[in-house]
């Protein structure tokens, strides 16, 4: 009934909290994507006209203060990565409890409500992803993108192989 490899106590529960912490991360992402086009003039224009009460009602509440809005995305962030922090400790995930920030740098950095910084979370969607792919919930190895991806890595590390053995 389950994927090979999963486990369905504590697995269970953080697969529930990856699927959010995505879900979350997406509506985090799309919200600062959309805040950014919101400053552009022809943007606002176009939902003045469109929909003037929307308009009103994000430019007074939201746009103005945005930076709020995205503290609260980011103390959700940041107690699910000291709790992950505290769990990979309780279960000796790393050889030291120190490591694992220095090895989810871009969970913590992402976090920093700085506007070139805030992209930074769509690593942590790619590492939920990728750790939903080591469960085995999803696959990627039979998608085109990834068949593409792996021959130009190997195609890459071959000839950087060869060079490497030259010398």
């Amino acid at each position: 009934m389950y994927p090979e490899g999963f486990k369905l106590n504590l697995d269970t529960l953080g697969f529930i909290i990856d699927l959010f912490m995505i879900g979350l991360v997406i509506l985090n992402l799309g919200l600062i994507l959309f805040d950014w086009l919101f400053q552009v003039p022809p943007v606002q224009e176009f939902l003045a006209g469109m929909t003037p009460g929307f308009h009103a009602f994000y430019r007074d509440t939201i746009h103005s203060n945005f930076l709020f809005y995205d503290l609260i995305f980011v103390s959700i962030f940041l107690t699910e990565f000291f709790v992950r922090w505290g769990y990979a400790i309780k279960a000796k995930v790393y050889d030291r409890w120190y490591f694992y920030p220095f090895i989810h740098w871009y969970d913590l950095v992402g976090c920093i409500p700085v506007g070139s910084l805030r992209f930074l979370r769509i690593l942590r969607v790619i590492s939920i992803i990728y750790r939903l792919h080591q469960y085995k919930i999803i696959d990627f190895t039979s998608t085109r993108l990834y068949r593409f991806v792996i021959f130009y890595y190997e195609a890459f590390m071959e000839e950087l192989s060869d060079r490497v053995v030259l010398k």
